[in-house]
């Protein structure tokens, strides 16, 4: 069957919510989808750079399939938002006319191609009593920059009638759980929750009405955890904005004599509670020879590595010594961002029980002769620890 009049009969007989656009702006009442077929050559792909990204879900095969289209169908949803159960039957249309042409699916907002089963688990599983799981209806893209931290921006929220959402200057060790805690500020943008007068937006864990998504986050948030924070969504100039959607940026609070840094780290720890590294454990011959192993692969093998540049993606922290207020020791994790002869310098990523004039995002120097072990993250995988995994055993705890 032709693809117009299989829409026409999907829309007459099961996505009853939304209209077929007539060939005049505005001659059919919103929900609208306008339907066109076009060579791929009239709607060209995203540059090979951007591709690879956009079809990294898709199998060998629907790789292939997808460099060997000539023809797609376009699909253009016009809503008034946020339009919940027209965005779903958006999506399920879709869904039955790629698997009823054995077709893929490319979403223009969020930037990415998906197989029928991929958009059916991320598109159309989810919903809970009419309302999205906003997390799975965008992407959050991960840039890393020169001085050890990573830019985060969202794709894919305008469909809701979002602003996109940015942030800078996130500390490396931090980015997947900043992307975690965006995924919450996107859920409660979409449930209504208002920007205050100068870009004020509150954070609140409780507030989530998605119980689904509200009781996921809560089994991961120790019970003291505050469960809220403030932050700050602030317009991007539009002229600094690659495509179409708006973009707002997350301002995180200042504290009075923090750094920028540390803002990330505070917010988090405001939201989901901390999860303190630092295990106290008597030393012995068996913990001390892990950690001789560790600093001598690190000092001979990682460390020429480092110096060379790393992987894209691949990052290096260090467990070192601290002295504590009282004169004991206390171990935590660097980030190392530089690493100039016999000392490293970086970010912590440990947040100090007995260092009063630290903090977790704190910039610091530690010295080779300071350090305990290592982990290298890389893309696929990591390596080192071996101290923490004994560690956690002598105490009684796993990971």
């Amino acid at each position: 069957m032709p693809v117009l009049p299989k829409v026409e009969e999907l829309v007459r007989e099961r996505f009853t919510v939304l209209r077929l656009a007539g060939k005049g702006l505005g001659a059919a009442p919103l929900p609208t989808v306008r339907v066109s077929e076009r060579a791929l050559k009239d709607h060209p792909l995203p540059e090979q750079g951007m591709l690879e990204i956009a079809a990294r879900g898709l199998s060998p095969q629907e790789q292939a399939q997808l460099a060997a289209s000539e023809r797609i169908t376009v699909l253009e949803f016009t809503t008034e938002p946020p339009a919940f159960e027209a965005v779903r039957q958006a999506h399920a249309l879709a869904l039955e006319l790629a698997r009823a042409s054995g077709g893929l699916v490319w979403d223009e907002h969020a930037g990415e191609f998906f197989s029928v089963e991929g958009w059916h688990e991320r598109r159309l599983e989810g919903w809970d009593g009419g309302e999205p799981m906003l997390p799975r209806h965008f992407n959050t893209r991960v840039y890393s920059e020169w001085d050890g931290t990573a830019r985060l921006m969202t794709a894919g929220l305008g469909t809701f009638g979002l602003p996109d959402l940015g942030v800078q200057q996130v500390p490396a060790p931090l980015a997947h759980t900043v992307g975690t805690f965006m995924n919450l500020v996107a859920q409660l943008m979409v449930e209504g929750t208002a920007i205050r007068k100068n870009g004020v937006f509150p954070i609140t864990v409780d507030a989530l009405k998605l119980a689904s998504y509200r009781e996921a986050l809560l089994e991961q948030v120790p019970p003291e955890a505050p469960r809220r924070t403030l932050i700050g969504l602030l317009p991007v100039d539009p002229s600094d904005v690659e495509g179409e959607n708006r973009l707002v940026e997350i301002i995180f609070k200042a504290r009075p004599g923090d750094n920028p840094s540390e803002r990330p780290y505070a917010a988090i720890s405001e939201v989901f509670g901390t999860q303190s590294e630092i295990v106290h454990v008597d030393e012995d011959p068996e913990l001390l020879a892990a950690s001789r192993r560790a600093v001598e692969a690190l000092l001979t093998r990682i460390k020429p590595r480092f110096q060379e540049g790393l992987e894209l993606e691949s990052k290096l922290l260090v467990k070192a010594r601290f002295t504590t207020h009282d004169g004991g020791i206390e171990w935590m994790w660097v980030h190392v961002t530089r690493w100039e002869g016999s000392v490293l310098h970086g970010v912590l990523n440990s947040e100090p029980e007995a260092v009063p004039e630290l903090k977790a995002g704190s910039p610091v120097t530690v010295g080779e002769d300071s350090l305990f072990d290592y982990i290298l993250e890389r893309d696929g995988g990591s390596e080192g620890n071996e101290t923490q995994r004994l560690i956690l055993e002598r105490s009684g705890k796993t990971r």
